[in-house]
């Protein structure tokens, strides 16, 4: 008896270790798998934002805009969502497939910064990715409303972790001038809260929803599920 439970605990260990292997894999193989040369538009945000995101000293919420080139190729700019000023950085893909960041040392000349799209583990997003995935879907709230993120309203987003679950809060910003002419001064609203669940969903709080919380957005950085 005990030498048959053993057998069966290793066939289930390395079943269990070949299901992980196979999972890993599969996750490598569909990285590695994406033509750089035909990207969906979901596709080269994410490398932009992944790119973007590993570049990055502080943690403020960076708004990608994307369009297409003359030559039909896809191109990003970056600003801030708490302000509004000028472009943080720009992307592009080249006729080759590689991404294309400003040379602020040749500007506005551009240079490659990444050849490869990267491995994305949507439940392992560093705050920089997570923000981005949330400024995604909250723009697309706002645009859903006829509202334009960067000119009709700015806003922040705050961190915070409840046990392994990653939470952000959304905050709109509004200024008013002080009355010496100085800084602004700024009041925050807070108008949604996001998190991650445990199979990398992005989740949005919803005060209808039995549990508190559904799911906005499956994939990184798609706004398709937006409603």
């Amino acid at each position: 008896m005990t030498s048959k439970t053993s057998e069966t605990k290793e066939s289930q260990k390395s079943s269990n270790s070949q299901s992980s292997s196979s999972s890993q894999e599969e996750t490598t193989q569909r990285q590695l798998s994406v033509d750089t040369k035909n990207l969906t538009e979901n596709q080269f945000e994410q490398w932009v934002a992944i790119t973007q995101s590993n570049q990055m000293q502080d943690t403020h919420p960076l708004r990608i805009t994307v369009s297409k080139s003359d030559n039909n190729l896809y191109q990003a700019k970056l600003d801030y969502t708490a302000t509004q000023i000028d472009s943080v950085n720009t992307y592009k893909v080249n006729s080759s497939g590689e991404l294309e960041a400003i040379d602020f040392e040749h500007y506005p000349a551009m240079k490659v910064v990444s050849q490869s799209f990267p491995e994305i583990k949507q439940n392992q997003l560093t705050t920089n990715q997570l923000n981005m995935w949330v400024v995604a879907v909250q723009d697309a709230l706002f645009e859903q409303k006829g509202v334009k993120p960067g000119i009709d309203v700015v806003y922040d987003l705050e961190k915070a972790a409840y046990g392994n679950i990653a939470n952000v809060k959304v905050f709109k910003i509004d200024y008013t001038p002080s009355a010496n002419g100085g800084a602004d001064n700024a009041s925050k609203t807070l108008i949604n809260e996001f998190r991650i669940n445990s199979d990398g969903n992005l989740e949005i709080k919803d005060v209808n929803n039995e549990t508190g919380y559904r799911i906005i957005s499956k994939v990184y950085m798609d706004t398709s599920m937006v409603q």
